[in-house]
């Protein structure tokens, strides 16, 4: 009787298989929402894959005014001290070529607990999504809006 292997779990906590989740763009194929690149990027970093990360970057993006080679050697190391645990998306809204999604990434760092709040915007770039920024935030928020109403 053959033993059954069970999937890997995605990093990204979907709770799906990683072949069937964030493997296929982390592989070469395209997010076709911003809330599927904000859990591909989530995995990369988990995975320490710093050229996926790099691709992902919108063109604006600050890290890519500096040495591609030296971008993706420090993604990648990131999961060396880092730990990835777990996603926690709130909420994400698209607008045509723009979006946002929020979201809590719980992370740790020798046991810390190094968990933040982000508000990342996404802009479709020849149609693909590309991270632009990200606003941290103190504390997470049930909705964007109601966010965005806390932060005027």
């Amino acid at each position: 009787m053959a033993k059954r292997v069970a999937a890997k779990a995605c990093p990204c906590t979907s709770g799906a298989a990683y072949a069937d989740c964030c493997a296929p763009f982390h592989r070469g194929a395209e997010a076709t929402t911003a809330d599927r690149l904000m859990r591909s990027r989530f995995a990369a970093f988990a995975l320490g894959d710093g050229a996926y990360l790099w691709r992902t970057l919108h063109p604006t993006h600050p890290l890519r005014s500096r040495p591609e080679a030296e971008v993706v050697r420090e993604l990648s190391r990131a999961k060396q001290t880092l730990r990835y645990q777990r996603l926690t998306v709130h909420d994400h809204d698209e607008d045509g070529d723009r979006a946002r999604v929020l979201f809590t990434a719980h992370v740790f760092e020798k046991g810390k607990d190094r968990s933040f709040t982000e508000l990342s915007e996404f802009a479709r770039v020849d149609g693909a999504w590309r991270y632009r920024e990200g606003l941290a935030v103190d504390a997470p928020a049930a909705t964007i809006v109601e966010l965005l109403e806390r932060l005027s």
